[in-house]
């Protein structure tokens, strides 16, 4: 799996979720630039799924849950060596599920938004796309 089959594998996870996902932020290296010289230097990545508190807090928080397993395991599937159980390229830390309310404006500023709005724009009826 590519990092294109990957990014469309984790389309396809959000995709379904409609209004219950309302953003999908990521932090590569703490914000940090390095450079990769290594063969073996790998890529620090978290992910945050940032789930409604409106629609149906309970549903939100449930589908944003499994989301976060179906990731963790795209990424394993892509990113984990077979014969030595390490991360190669990049290291998933974390994908972690916020609600709206819980999400700080600090931590918001921290992390980069992955760019989903195909998805929300494609939808129909159209899902809402979380302002810059």
């Amino acid at each position: 799996m590519n990092a294109s089959k990957l990014n469309s594998k984790i389309s396809k996870i959000i995709k379904p979720l409609g209004e219950m996902i309302t953003a999908v932020f990521f932090d590569v290296d703490e914000g940090r630039e390095t450079s990769k010289t290594e063969p073996d230097d790998t890529y620090l990545l978290d992910i945050v799924l940032l789930y409604a508190v409106e629609v149906d807090f309970d549903a939100a928080e449930t589908a944003a849950l499994k989301a976060v397993e179906e990731i963790k395991q795209a990424f394993k599937g892509k990113f984990i060596d077979a014969e030595t159980g390490t991360w190669k390229s990049i290291e998933l830390r974390y994908v972690d599920a916020v609600s709206e309310e819980t999400l700080t404006y600090r931590q918001s500023q921290h992390l980069k938004k992955w760019r989903l709005d195909h998805i929300s724009l494609g939808a129909d009826p159209q899902q809402p796309v979380l302002a810059e």
